[in-house]
């Protein structure tokens, strides 16, 4: 069975300790055996719809889901958001599941609330795209987009399935498509390209305001936007890492490329996954490079997105308002290159 990030939950060097499965007799678990079945009984059209890795992706991903529905909340999350995200999760694979079985992705401008579509790629398979359309979406008014990188091992649907980033987006009037880039480790091509055809995708469905198109990843995601970004930097209005850093490998490219695009580097002070300091470097020499990059770090966070809320959200309207980003300090300090100062952690 594949582990995943169990909807955001942390995951140890010495790997995840999974929800309980549910009774056989869940109708939850009635609706996965069925889409299961289905994808299974049409392997040929799913192969040539999605290609051949991603079908056994959404097969696999299919029987994991059994594991979580009706498990009981992990310590810390709400039973309400809890039971929200796993009906969520469910609810978006058995729909990716319809839709392959019927070689019909749904139409995005069509979506309303949070689904999951295809972007069309260029190999002429349909790769995955979960999304959160304002449900009072207005075509009328200017929307602006996310491009939002998910963690791994965890799924587009996943990503969006937990209720903060969907919160952010409809009280800032926002649009969200998280790509699931074939699953590739750090969206590594052909999933960088992709990235840009889910932003193509968008921007022709829906009313985009072209100056308000941001690129955002967690985990693996947060890691990814160093590479993903400079693809196309024209693209993009701002940048934020959750959890992530960048590589010094794509440090050169990066600077180079996105100089002008704002930075918004967000961690968790007991992120046991992914070193809090990594994230506290990467703002520290991007900003003594020249570029505007903020960092901002819950003193108490975790590698889990929802003990990360207050900070992503400080960020999050940082980055849409087009303000510089806050809080890091001259980086010549302590935790910066050669100096005396280090992070603020925002209040």
């Amino acid at each position: 069975m594949r582990l995943r990030f169990a909807l955001g939950l942390v995951l140890g060097a010495a790997g995840l300790a999974r929800p309980c499965p549910a009774v056989p007799a869940d109708p939850t678990s009635a609706q996965l055996d069925r889409a299961h079945a289905a994808i299974l009984e049409r392997l040929d059209t799913a192969k040539r719809f999605l290609g051949a890795d991603v079908a056994n992706d959404i097969i696999v991903r299919l029987g994991d889901d059994v594991a979580y529905a009706g498990a009981e909340p992990p310590s810390g999350y709400g039973r309400a958001d809890w039971n929200e995200t796993v009906a969520n999760v469910v609810r978006l694979d058995v729909e990716l599941a319809d839709q392959i079985v019927a070689a019909t992705p749904q139409p995005l401008g069509a979506i309303r609330g949070l689904h999951e579509t295809f972007v069309h790629a260029h190999d002429g398979t349909f790769q995955p795209i979960a999304v959160f359309v304002p449900p009072n979406y207005d075509a009328s008014k200017s929307y602006s987009l996310i491009i939002a990188l998910h963690g791994r091992p965890q799924s587009e649907g996943e990503l969006l399935a937990q209720p903060l980033l969907r919160r952010l987006a409809e009280a800032s009037g926002s649009i969200v498509v998280a790509p699931w880039g074939r699953g590739n480790y750090d969206f590594a091509e052909p999933a960088g390209s992709e990235v840009y055809d889910a932003v193509d995708a968008a921007e022709s469905a829906f009313t985009i305001d072209r100056h308000k198109v941001y690129l955002v990843g967690y985990s693996m995601g947060g890691f990814a936007v160093f590479r993903v970004a400079p693809l196309h930097a024209e693209r993009w209005s701002g940048i934020m890492s959750i959890s992530g850093a960048i590589l010094n490998s794509e440090m050169p490219n990066y600077v180079t490329r996105c100089r002008t695009i704002n930075l918004y580097v967000v961690n968790g002070g007991e992120d046991e996954s992914i070193p809090p300091k990594y994230g506290e470097q990467t703002a520290s020499v991007l900003k003594n490079a020249g570029l505007a990059v903020g960092f901002y770090q819950e003193p108490r966070g975790k590698h889990e997105l929802r003990t990360l809320g207050r900070v992503v959200g400080l960020a999050w309207d940082d980055m849409l308002a087009g303000r510089a980003p806050r809080g890091l300090q001259n980086t010549k300090g302590p935790n910066g290159p050669g100096g005396t100062g280090g992070p603020i952690h925002p209040s």
